[in-house]
């Protein structure tokens, strides 16, 4: 008996294991996401917003304006236009990310060097009594920094940002290990990470000790950097490389459909998290920028959809080898209304009109398991219902493109199909027939800087014998 079938491709992408294992669960997710329909929708591109140079751009809001530091030192203001003012009095120094903390009237600013304050034109010193710090937060009137390769942090007077006493110290020393990472949550929580403890610091009314230790967590965060403080959580990346949600004392895997992806990474440097809205969609970013990919170039990056427990990777483009490469953001920010990344060489801003990586090519690309559900099959006929009418008038039509692996001997050619012109109004695109098997995977594809929305998959399918 002949007939249509829908070919699963609803399931979550699972990357912990070998995909000859899979059976029904997505096997690769690129550029793109699940949507709430049950489909995939590719994910926005970037745009080029404002120049600043150096390589690595860490962008902040303060005070309804865009804040970016380079990891040459500079920080420059920009306007909603895209002017771009550099304020840099004392560059930023220490070599380390920039990580940014607003107090009432100062934009603070912390690199691994002396803390670096904004509150006039200019950036300037904190204070010569400040330390040298990694991690600059500020909570109720207190400005606090992690002391660099220590177990203690140093507050400055309530108030007083710029008057550090001596005596203004205290110990995380839940466990025997250095502070890395300092974060205020959106509750007004005060978290000290170290590799190996998160410990929770609450505000007392007693002046003489504003601060006293409320719990400790039995595992702390790898990577500095991954410690990431949202509304829906506290997240980052353990010794065991798993990357967990802390909720008080317990923390929880979020990472258990791509945990051999994260075991596998070999180079953690410089690795980071942000949070990302993406066209009402709740995203966290996760990157290690100097990790080997699945395609053999730099740059491994993740994107976990926190509220369904999904997740994809995002590339950019290697020129060079002509393959995927790291997504090229380093940092992300939301202001304006708009969502703005962090590029080398300047900033960008998330564009949903636009599928390129500032300029550079990008691939939507899914790849189904291995599905051998149908039994010994034979598929006449492969039915794609997706939005179409996406190019544009005087251009070349976009494609999309599939091919198949049968029984896990290898894939065969591309398959292309045009995606439309604009007034193109049938959904569905026919592939014909792609053989006979026992097992079956398929990859599609879109490099054309278009909009994907990729809605589900039907195959006329026989079987063969029972």
């Amino acid at each position: 008996m002949v007939q249509w079938a829908v070919f699963p491709w609803s399931e979550r992408l699972y990357a912990d294991g070998d995909e000859a294992l899979l059976t029904h669960a997505v096997a690769a997710v690129e550029n793109a996401y699940s949507n709430a329909a049950g489909g995939h929708s590719r994910f926005p591109g970037l745009t080029l917003f404002a120049t600043t140079g150096g390589n690595q751009n860490y962008v902040f809001e303060w005070k309804k304006q865009l804040f970016c530091a380079t990891d040459v030192g500079r920080l420059y203001r920009m306007t909603e236009s895209g002017a771009v003012q550099d304020v840099t009095g004392t560059p930023i120094s220490g070599g380390k990310r920039a990580i940014f903390s607003p107090t009432d009237d100062q934009l603070l600013i912390a690199a691994g060097g002396p803390i670096i304050a904004l509150s006039g034109d200019k950036t300037a010193i904190l204070s010569p009594d400040a330390p040298a710090s990694s991690h600059v937060a500020y909570i109720d009137g207190y400005v606090i920094a992690v002391e660099n390769d220590s177990q203690r942090f140093q507050y400055a007077d309530p108030g007083e940002p710029t008057v550090w006493n001596p005596i203004n110290v205290f110990s995380a020393d839940g466990k025997a290990d250095d502070l890395s990472a300092l974060a205020v949550t959106p509750y007004r929580e005060l978290l000290l990470a170290g590799e190996d403890s998160v410990e929770q610091f609450e505000r007392l009314a007693n002046g003489n000790q504003p601060f006293s230790r409320r719990w400790s967590t039995g595992e702390g965060v790898a990577y500095p950097y991954t410690f990431l403080a949202d509304k829906t959580g506290t997240y980052g990346v353990n010794k065991r490389y798993e990357f967990v949600r802390f909720f008080g004392q317990i923390s929880q895997d979020q990472s258990g459909d791509i945990g051999i992806v994260l075991e596998k990474i070999d180079d953690w440097a410089e690795a980071w998290t942000a949070e990302m809205s993406v066209k009402g969609q709740k995203f966290i970013v996760l990157q290690a920028p100097h990790a080997t990919n699945a395609y053999g170039t730099p740059g491994v990056t993740m994107l976990l959809d926190y509220r369904n427990r999904k997740w994809s990777f995002l590339y950019g483009w290697d020129a060079a080898a002509q393959l995927p490469g790291r997504w090229p953001g380093w940092s992300t920010a939301r202001c304006w209304g708009k969502v703005f990344v962090g590029v080398p060489g300047g900033v960008a801003a998330v564009d949903d009109k636009a599928f390129q990586a500032v300029g550079q090519m990008t691939r939507f690309l899914i790849r189904s398991a291995h599905v051998g559900k149908f039994g010994p099959s034979r598929i006449d006929d492969v039915k794609i219902q997706i939005k179409r009418g996406i190019g544009v008038y005087g251009g070349a039509e976009p494609v999309i493109g599939l091919r198949v692996n049968r029984d896990n001997l290898g894939f065969d050619q591309w398959t292309y199909e045009p995606l439309g012109l604009p007034g193109e109004r049938n959904m569905t695109i026919h592939f014909g027939g792609q053989g006979a098997a026992d097992t079956w995977q398929f990859e599609i594809a879109v490099s054309d800087n278009v909009a994907v929305e990729f809605v589900d998959m039907e195959i006329y399918v026989e079987r063969l014998r029972w």
